[in-house]
C-alpha cells in the first residue's frame, strides 16, 4: 500500500491545481508564465509543481472585488 506523506500533497500538479481551482490547465499555466503563480520543475523531469500555498494565494475574497465595482 501506497501512502503519500502531508508534504508531497502540499505539492500540485498543473492538473491537481486545476481541479481545485476549477479553472483551466491554460489558466494556470498562464498565471505562472505572467509571474502570478510561482511553481517548479524537478531537475530532469517534464512536470511542473506547484505548492498549495502559492496556488491559494491566488485567492482573494469576492467582497473585496464588490466594493470596488461600486
Amino acid at each position: 500500500m501506497v501512502t503519500s506523506s502531508p508534504q508531497s500533497q502540499d505539492l500540485l500538479t498543473v492538473e491537481q491545481a486545476a481541479a481545485l481551482l476549477q479553472m483551466s490547465q491554460s489558466s494556470i499555466r498562464s498565471y505562472i508564465r505572467q509571474g502570478k503563480l510561482s511553481a517548479f520543475r524537478i531537475a530532469g523531469k517534464r512536470k511542473v509543481l506547484i505548492a498549495r500555498p502559492a496556488l491559494l494565494a491566488l485567492l482573494e475574497p469576492a467582497r473585496a472585488g464588490m466594493y470596488e465595482a461600486a
